[in-house]
């Protein structure tokens, strides 16, 4: 699923320059500015029972230390148990505007009536970005987002972080700007990366502040990756981290007769994927190559802590 949000933020962050920061990210988490910083992300949880064990068990017993949350999904209200019972788990939200299933689907949390221009004649979320962003309303995604985030508070989840499903989220000029001024509001970082520095938008650039991190580097698998395995590709990636930090994308999930159901006909992203994610990031061998490469494992409720609401 994240095919999509490199190609959205590729379109979107072309030439854009950013206030310099006098210090790096790790220098301001505490590092020396060539440490190897990395956030093993899992994207999301909520949307099955399979993806919220899978991710859970990572979680807990293995390098993966952080996770986004799908409000919408039909399984958030499992996670959001999870989250009141595990307060210092690192958990923000992958902020939902499309419904990318063939036959598992969703809507979103406010009332369609109100948000009409985000769903199909169905009801639901857009499968693709392309149609999210044909029909989407600014003044509508601004609601449905706010009402997600306000839905996760008062379920009780410590958030730590916002990123965006599939990069519907950040799909466009007034999106990004919406996006980044709900960090803002709630005083959480965003995902970014250093394209964002190129976006020619007044509006973004007036949001870019000493409180807003940026990723060095963000790193997902795709299909061309997978078909060659997910071992070979996240055993180089993790020999060739660069120093600065990096944020990298897995999917977490068992490929059991639940994930196979919904992943019907989307082989990208599915159940074998997502299995594949997990064998790897709860191996020995990702321990090892952790260790071995003096990579540090740093977490968005660091960030959000330290540099987000250091004031």
């Amino acid at each position: 699923m994240h095919l999509r949000i490199i190609i959205f933020f590729a379109w979107a962050f072309q030439g854009f320059s950013l206030l310099g920061q006098e210090k790096t990210v790790a220098e301001r988490l505490g590092y020396p500015p060539d440490t190897k910083l990395l956030i093993i992300h899992a994207d999301d949880l909520g949307v099955a029972h399979s993806e919220n064990r899978a991710s859970i068990y990572a979680l807990e017993k293995s390098p993966v230390n952080s996770a986004s949350i799908m409000v919408p999904c039909p399984w958030f209200p499992e996670i959001v148990v999870y989250a009141q019972e595990n307060p210092k788990i690192d958990l923000g939200l992958h902020l939902t505007l499309t419904s990318e299933w063939k036959y598992y689907k969703w809507g979103p949390v406010t009332s369609k009536d109100s948000v009409s221009s985000l769903i199909d004649k169905d009801g639901y979320f857009y499968p693709l970005v392309p149609d999210f962003v044909a029909h989407a309303k600014p003044e509508e995604v601004a609601l449905e987002l706010r009402n997600q985030i306000k839905r996760a508070y008062t379920s009780g989840i410590d958030l730590t972080h916002l990123d965006a499903h599939m990069g519907a989220a950040a799909s466009t000029p007034e999106h990004i700007a919406t996006y980044i001024q709900l960090g803002k509001e709630f005083r959480l970082p965003v995902l970014l990366d250093s394209r964002i520095h190129e976006v020619d938008d007044v509006k973004i650039k007036s949001l870019i502040d000493e409180s807003t991190v940026v990723m060095d580097y963000i790193h997902s698998i795709l299909p061309t990756d997978f078909e060659k395995g997910s071992t070979q590709y996240y055993t180089q990636l993790l020999k060739t981290l660069k120093p600065g930090i990096t944020c990298l994308l897995i999917h977490l999930a068992y490929d059991d007769d639940e994930m196979q159901g919904i992943a019907v006909d989307h082989p990208e992203w599915g159940a074998a994927w997502r299995q594949a994610d997990l064998d790897f990031f709860t191996s020995k061998e990702c321990v090892r190559l952790l260790k071995e490469n003096d990579i540090v494992l740093v977490t968005w409720r660091e960030i959000r802590d330290k540099i987000t609401r250091a004031k």
